[in-house]
C-alpha cells in the first residue's frame, strides 16, 4: 500500500482578513488530499530527512511563504505570536496525524517504530525575497533499516506524493557512502540527495536509498570483483605451474634442430665444475648466526689464509675489545690458534702456520 503524503501534514494559509492558521491533511495512512484552504497556502515546502546510524530520523517540515505586502507581513508576525503562546495547540494535532502515518508505515514495513520530539518554530529570512517560515520537527525511530554497517531508507515512505512546490532533502552521517538510490536523484549535495516535486513522481518501491559504512567491508559490486581476481589468479598460476604436456613439447627432432641453431657456449657464458663446486659448497655453508662465539673466529682465520690481526675479528664481528680477548684466550689455551705479537698489534695464527726463528727469538711467518 502506498503512504501517500502530499504536503504531508501541513500547509501554511494567510487569510483575507489578516489572521493566520495552520490547517492539516486528513489523517489516514493513504493522505492525498489537503484540507480545504480558506487562504493562500505555502509558496514551497522543505522537507528535511535526517538519518542517524541506528535508523533513527530527524524530520524537518519547513512551509515557507513569500511576504510581499505589508498585510502578509503582519499576518504572518500574527502567526509567530500565536505559535509562540501556545504552540502546543500547532504541536498537537501534528503529532497526532504523524502517529497515525507512523503506525502505517510499521504495518507495512513490519519494523517497530515511533515518532517523538515534536516541535515548532517560527522565523522570517530574506532570501533575496522576504519569507515567513514555519518549522515543525520531530524524531521517527526506526525509519530506516539496519543491517550490518548498511542503512537502508524509504520504505516507511512508499510512495511519498511531491507536489511541484515540494522538495525532499534525505542526508545521511559522514563516513557514509551511497550505494543505490532509486529514482535518480535531482541533486547529489555531499551526503545527501535532493528530488524535487516538479520532477519527480514517485511510484511504488520508491524512493528507495542504500548507504554503506566507509571502508566497513566490501559492496556485492566490489565483492564480484575480487573473486574474479582470485579466479583469474588461480587460473594463471595453474598454467604456470604444470608440465607442459607431450603438444607443448617439441619432437626430438626440433629439440635436435633447436641445438644445432644454438651459439656453442663458452666458459663465460656457462658456468663450469668449478662453478657449481663453489655453489654446492656456499649451500652447504652453515649460517654464522648458528655458529659459536670460538667457531665464528676459527671460520674468520680460515678466510684469511690462517693469519689475521685481533683488530680485524673486532672489525669483521663488531665485538668489544674485551669479548674478543676472552675468545681468542680461551682458543690459545686450548691450542686452537696461537698468537704473538709484531709491533703493537696481536696477530693470531693456526698453530701450524706460525715459523719461529730461533737465531734471533723474533717470531716471523
Amino acid at each position: 500500500m502506498q503512504l501517500r503524503i502530499g504536503l504531508f501534514v501541513l500547509l501554511l494559509a494567510v487569510t483575507v482578513a489578516g489572521t493566520a492558521t495552520v490547517a492539516a491533511t486528513p489523517a489516514s495512512g493513504q493522505l492525498d488530499g489537503v484540507a480545504q484552504q480558506t487562504g493562500v497556502n505555502a509558496d514551497d515546502v522543505r522537507i528535511t530527512i535526517s538519518l542517524a546510524e541506528n535508523g533513527t530520523a530527524e524530520w524537518e517540515l519547513a512551509f515557507r511563504r513569500i511576504l510581499e505586502t505589508d498585510e502578509e507581513e503582519a499576518a504572518f508576525e500574527s502567526l509567530q505570536a500565536d505559535i509562540a503562546d501556545d504552540p502546543a495547540s500547532y504541536t498537537n494535532p501534528f503529532a497526532e496525524r504523524i502517529r497515525r502515518t507512523v503506525a502505517t508505515a510499521e504495518n507495512t514495513t513490519d519494523r517497530e517504530m515511533a515518532a517523538e520530539n515534536f516541535s515548532v518554530d517560527t522565523e522570517t529570512q530574506s532570501l533575496g525575497r522576504e519569507y515567513g517560515i514555519v518549522t515543525y520537527r520531530f524524531t521517527w525511530e526506526n525509519f530506516a533499516a539496519t543491517n550490518d554497517d548498511e542503512l537502508r531508507a524509504g520504505d516507511a515512505i512508499d510512495g511519498f506524493f511531491l507536489d511541484d512546490q515540494t522538495r525532499l532533502r534525505v542526508q545521511w552521517p559522514d563516513g557514509y557512502t551511497a550505494d543505490s538510490v532509486t529514482p535518480a536523484a535531482d541533486e547529489t549535495p555531499d551526503n545527501a540527495v535532493v528530488w524535487d516535486g516538479d520532477s519527480t513522481d514517485f511510484v511504488t518501491g520508491e524512493p528507495r536509498i542504500v548507504v554503506a559504512e566507509s571502508g566497513s567491508g566490501l559492496t556485492p559490486g566490489m565483492l564480484i570483483g575480487v573473486i574474479i581476481v582470485i579466479l583469474l589468479a588461480g587460473v594463471g598460476g595453474w598454467f604456470y605451474q604444470r608440465p607442459p604436456s607431450p603438444a607443448d613439447s617439441p619432437s626430438p627432432a626440433a629439440a635436435a634442430n633447436e641445438a644445432d641453431d644454438e651459439p656453442d657456449a663458452t666458459p663465460a657464458d656457462q658456468p663450469g665444475d668449478d662453478a657449481e663446486t663453489t655453489a654446492a659448497t656456499a649451500d652447504d655453508e652453515p649460517d654464522p648466526e648458528l655458529l659459536s662465539n670460538e667457531e665464528q673466529v676459527l671460520r674468520l682465520l680460515d678466510d684469511y689464509g690462517g693469519r689475521m690481526k685481533q683488530k680485524q675479528v673486532i672489525e669483521e664481528l663488531g665485538w668489544t675489545d674485551a669479548k674478543t680477548s676472552k675468545v681468542v684466550s680461551g682458543l690459545r689455551e686450548d691450542g686452537e690458534i696461537d698468537s704473538f705479537r709484531i709491533g703493537r698489534e696481536n696477530v693470531l695464527t693456526f698453530p701450524d702456520e706460525r715459523l719461529v726463528d730461533d737465531d734471533d727469538g723474533e717470531t716471523d711467518e
